[in-house]
């Protein structure tokens, strides 16, 4: 059966069993859907030269990256770690794989853990009230100032809510996130069908559980799918103002040699449609420096990874500083490791961000 006929089949379960009582109508937290301690992951102890194992994840439904993009991306991200984390990383690359290899673990149980807290368009409209209930939750959370988030993404909201208080930002964000995600399910595939289709591969919480379900004996996922979709929980100001885009995720992944992963997502970077040209800020059709940017993405995420690094707002200098929208060549003009130690800000200091310990 296909993973389209799979999801439409689970779907149709699930609904079954809510209406039977059998599926949860009070449920906790998105962290709760696996069973966890209530410690944290603890920061990774690094030898001299830091192993990290990569795979390509290939999705035929987009575009296959040049053949000697990921080598040349590997080779700078090897820089972009020694300048900003100070830290000397060694990749071996992997065989390819199958993008649907790598979710055979999302089983129809697993699915019912993470499948309420999605907001699939295909249902019907989204509820925008507990859309803008989490997303403040996730502002009030961050440890940068409500001030300085609310700095930061005026410039890209599309909300006629003037952003005064975490409340009426967390409003502003979620009605710019609705408006792009409606853009991003606009585009087509190779095959002339609509990029978001019956597959899960682009929801962020499929790759947040996906490891955790089957073994991912690597650390490093580069990928040709585009990650975009809108949750109800684990939300962020970042990937909201992108319409819901996940450039790069760092979850947890018990097969791996630091207990995460971190996937990156080449789409938003070599991609020439309108939707993601405009988030560019370019005109459709101009390259950008792919090299540079996905290796300085790659760089970020394992900040996260081998440092436990937070998001410090409006810090332009700082690699752990995201995208605004997609302005990648922006980005990585603006970076300046001499201006932005590890561990000056209080999101750059090693352990900023927590992992919860899975038992």
């Amino acid at each position: 059966m296909s993973w389209g006929l799979q999801r439409r089949a689970w779907i149709a379960a699930l609904a079954g069993a809510a209406a039977t009582g059998i599926y949860p109508t009070a449920r906790a937290g998105w962290l709760d859907r696996f069973k966890r301690g209530d410690e944290f992951l603890p920061l990774p102890q690094l030898d001299h030269k830091v192993p990290l194992r990569v795979v390509y994840a290939h999705n035929p439904r987009f575009a296959r990256p040049a053949p000697e993009l990921l080598a040349q991306v590997l080779l700078r991200t090897e820089t972009l770690c020694l300048q900003h984390l100070r830290l000397n990383v060694q990749f071996e690359m992997l065989a390819e794989q199958d993008i649907g290899t790598l979710f055979e673990g999302v089983t129809p149980s697993v699915w019912r853990r993470f499948k309420a807290d999605i907001y699939d368009y295909r249902d019907g409209p989204p509820d925008r009230k507990k859309l803008i209930t989490q997303m403040k939750a996730v502002v009030a959370a961050n440890r940068s100032a409500v001030g300085e988030q609310i700095a930061f993404a005026k410039p890209h909201l599309l909300s006629t809510t003037e952003p005064k208080n975490a409340s009426t930002l967390a409003e502003a964000l979620v009605d710019t996130q609705l408006a792009r995600f409606a853009a991003w399910q606009q585009l087509q595939g190779l095959d002339g069908r609509a990029l978001l289709n019956d597959s899960i591969f682009n929801e962020y919480f499929a790759w947040v559980y996906a490891p955790r379900t089957k073994a991912w004996p690597f650390e490093i996922v580069i990928t040709n799918q585009l990650v975009v979709s809108v949750e109800y929980a684990d939300n962020s100001v970042h990937s909201a103002l992108r319409g819901g885009v996940s450039n790069g995720i760092t979850t947890q992944s018990p097969a791996s040699r630091f207990g995460t992963v971190s996937v990156c997502s080449v789409f938003p970077m070599t991609s020439q449609d309108a939707v993601t040209s405009q988030l560019r800020g370019q005109a459709p059709g101009t390259d950008i420096n792919a090299t540079e940017t996905i290796a300085a993405l790659l760089t970020h995420e394992l900040g996260h990874q081998l440092l436990h690094l937070g998001h410090p707002f409006n810090s332009k200098a700082c690699i752990m500083n995201p995208a605004e929208l997609l302005r990648f060549d922006d980005w990585v003009k603006g970076l300046n490791a001499p201006l932005c130690p590890i561990g000056h800000l209080a999101e750059n200091k090693p352990g900023a961000h927590r992992f919860t310990k899975l038992k």
